[in-house]
């Protein structure tokens, strides 16, 4: 009983180490178009392929100091196999003006 004990700690710490190599899976999401309504003041972005998240960043510039800041919307995540959510951001309630918009990821 007690060398079955010690094989099965073996056994136990090599699957560890193996864990500890393993690289984890990484979601991608591509086919991405950013937007930037001026009109609106909203930028956007939505990813068709992949699956995985992604959001939308926009420059926006202000009269105010800071002059111009990163404002960003909320995550969301894409499903393999259906279309994309839209992640957007208005730049009125951060008082400044969306000009540039581009997708991040995590």
């Amino acid at each position: 009983m007690r060398r079955f004990t010690q094989i099965l700690a073996a056994a136990a710490g090599g699957a560890m180490v193996l864990a500890g190599l393993a690289t984890p899976a990484h979601a991608e999401v591509w086919g991405c178009f950013t937007s930037v309504n001026t009109t609106t003041n909203v930028a956007g972005t939505i990813c068709s392929s992949g699956f995985g998240s992604y959001r939308v960043a926009a420059k926006c510039n202000s009269a105010h100091y800071p002059y111009t800041r990163t404002v960003v919307g909320p995550w969301v995540t894409k499903v393999s196999g259906r279309p994309g959510p839209a992640s957007t951001v208005s730049g009125d309630p951060q008082g400044c003006h969306v000009v540039e918009a581009w997708t991040q990821f995590p």
